[in-house]
């Protein structure tokens, strides 16, 4: 398998954002990603995918679309739509249509920062999803990063003392939205993962202090994506975007806070009556081996349907024969500026 890294989830002026493709390219590279997905508020932007190169490498940029309903008050239910190639957001006021339209274009669709707690300090709501009776979409953006820092915000000294600092204070995924994955998992379904920056890079005032929150590259080197692809990119723009795309789709990778150690060469892997990685149905048979690799020591736990089932203390591998069928996931902790941060979050193995 072939490992690539990449961020699905930001904006341009297109939207909100305040960098175009090619600058938000270059801070990709200069992040090491192998691929971003721009994602502008209820624009799909033609005739600008491909490769962009300068002298330190080249990033593979992709367009998606965070769409949700505009005349919606607060405007909740934003939904990232990736591969449909084409415009979507006039499906935007009919959750449930526009899942099953992004199926119907061969796209894939995940409900962005599920819950994204108000910020009353900056005036800015509650975005969560609400519509959980939908069915049909891919998965869930289970970190955003600016999510996260939004819910760290309790006025605007907590908000100078994270922005300036914020390595202090990111954590992991809200436990709210882990809580919902394993019990859409229980429930038998299908369910991916992905983890973005939502980067934007505007600049806020607060008194003398006038700062980007966050810069694009700063937010390129912390929560990503990871996947496993079976061949290798070749710069061929249309064979490369399926691979990533169906990688995505399928859940065949990581969530990653690459910020305190890169997590590259993680794998986590079952063996049965067939072999799986992240994303694959594993007939149990008698029995089964789930094995987790990391590429440095950290505390391992193992989850299926919300509960720990096995476990390794500082360690680089974690091996349990599983006796129940069901979605197992994999977490991992590492210690980071004093405490215990969230590492490494895995798409599920299904055990059938």
């Amino acid at each position: 398998m072939f490992e690539v890294s990449g961020n699905a989830h930001m904006h341009t002026p297109y939207s909100d954002g305040i960098k175009w493709h090619k600058e938000i390219a270059a801070d990709a590279i200069k992040a090491g990603l192998d691929f971003i997905i721009v994602t502008d508020h209820n624009v799909w932007v033609d005739e600008i995918e491909g490769y962009f190169e300068n002298e330190q490498g080249k990033v593979l940029v992709l367009v998606g679309e965070e769409v949700h309903d505009m005349r919606r008050d607060p405007q909740v239910n934003h939904f990232l739509v990736y591969g449909t190639n084409k415009e979507m957001s006039r499906y935007a006021s009919d959750p449930q249509r526009l899942i099953d339209e992004t199926c119907i274009a061969s796209g894939y669709g995940f409900l962005a920062h599920p819950f994204d707690p108000p910020l009353p300090a900056f005036h800015e709501p509650d975005y969560s999803w609400q519509d959980w009776h939908v069915e049909g979409f891919t998965g869930l953006e289970i970190w955003n990063y600016m999510s996260e820092f939004k819910g760290l915000i309790k006025g605007k000294l907590s908000a100078v003392q994270v922005v300036l600092n914020p390595q202090k204070y990111i954590m992991g995924p809200d436990a709210q939205v882990l809580a919902k994955w394993d019990e859409l998992l229980a429930q038998g379904k299908r369910v991916a993962a992905v983890g973005n920056s939502d980067a934007h890079g505007q600049t806020y005032n607060m008194g003398p202090i006038k700062r980007v929150v966050f810069p694009y590259e700063f937010l390129f080197r912390a929560v990503n994506t990871h996947l496993l692809l079976p061949q290798a990119l070749n710069g061929d723009v249309a064979h490369d975007k399926g691979l990533i795309l169906e990688a995505i789709g399928r859940g065949r990778g990581w969530v990653a806070y690459d910020m305190p150690h890169p997590t590259k060469g993680f794998r986590f892997t079952g063996q049965g009556l067939n072999k799986g990685i992240m994303g694959d149905d594993v007939k149990l048979g008698h029995g089964a081996t789930l094995q987790v690799i990391t590429p440095i020591a950290c505390h391992i736990r193992l989850i299926r349907h919300g509960q720990v089932v096995a476990k390794a203390q500082n360690s680089t591998n974690l091996t349990h024969i599983p006796v129940e069928p069901g979605a197992y996931r994999v977490e991992c902790f590492v210690p980071y500026f004093g405490k215990r941060r969230g590492w490494i979050f895995s798409n599920p193995i299904y055990l059938r």
